[in-house]
């Protein structure tokens, strides 16, 4: 189906700079460095240098069922999605793919040189122009995201602890938005360092065995606290829990 086609399919403008491309119901778009990227990101130019830590294909936007859809490209950069309100959600791995509930969000490229942002967001109806071929992302009734994504269970105390440690990812935009310290968790609970780091220690190990990945080495606390974002397992609900 030509994307351009129905004039009344919901579509979705997608900015960055002056680069401006709106997109049709069932349409899709590439963002990258290259030069063949419907949006170029960190190619160089009037905004700076060419960045290369913006992968030649970082992403492809699309809409289906009237929603956003974001798939990260990279095979060695996370892509990172920031609406107007709520999390931050990380697409670390190549071939992961959210479907956003928002009709407004981020596309965040942490570079080198610097973060380039994108900005994706539903436009309503009318003409959506030369919009790219229609794609294969998913349907929405597909999975959103790994197949390995699942609720995680804690006692109250856990969670109080896990909600300190992801309040920044819950209520942060940008590059604010990241994990907190051991040392910011406890601060924020009066409690010790040492009582966040061995409640940690044990939800990686119990976790890691569950077979939730990335949590090994010194990116399992951080990888936690995404994970538990990502999947739902902690909510901005949770937040009354820290004072």
């Amino acid at each position: 189906m030509d994307p351009a086609a129905d004039a009344s399919a919901p579509a979705a403008r997608v900015a960055h700079g002056q680069q401006v491309v709106e997109l049709a119901e069932g349409g899709e778009l590439r963002v990258g460095r290259s030069s063949t990227s419907h949006v170029q990101v960190g190619c160089g130019g009037p905004d700076g240098p060419e960045d290369l830590g913006v992968s030649r294909t970082a992403a492809t936007v699309s809409v289906h069922d009237g929603r956003l859809w974001v798939r990260n490209d990279s095979s060695s950069q996370p892509l990172y999605l920031v609406p107007d309100q709520g999390p931050t959600r990380v697409l670390e791995g190549r071939d992961e793919i959210a479907s956003l509930p928002t009709a407004r969000v981020t596309l965040q490229f942490r570079g080198r040189i610097r973060t380039h942002e994108v900005l994706a967001e539903l436009s309503g109806t009318g003409p959506a122009g030369d919009a790219p071929d229609a794609g294969g992302l998913p349907e929405a009734s597909d999975v959103d995201g790994p197949a390995t994504q699942f609720l995680l269970e804690f006692t109250p105390a856990e969670r109080r602890i896990l909600t300190a440690l992801c309040e920044p990812l819950l209520v942060a935009r940008g590059d604010q938005a990241r994990p907190a310290s051991y040392a910011e968790g406890a601060a924020r609970l009066f409690l010790s360092r040492s009582r966040v780091e061995n409640c940690v220690a044990d939800l990686v190990k119990k976790f890691a065995a569950a077979g939730i990945p990335g949590l090994e080495g010194p990116e399992a606390k951080d990888n936690l606290c995404r994970y538990a974002v990502r999947s739902g397992s902690i909510l901005p609900t949770d937040l009354p829990l820290l004072e």
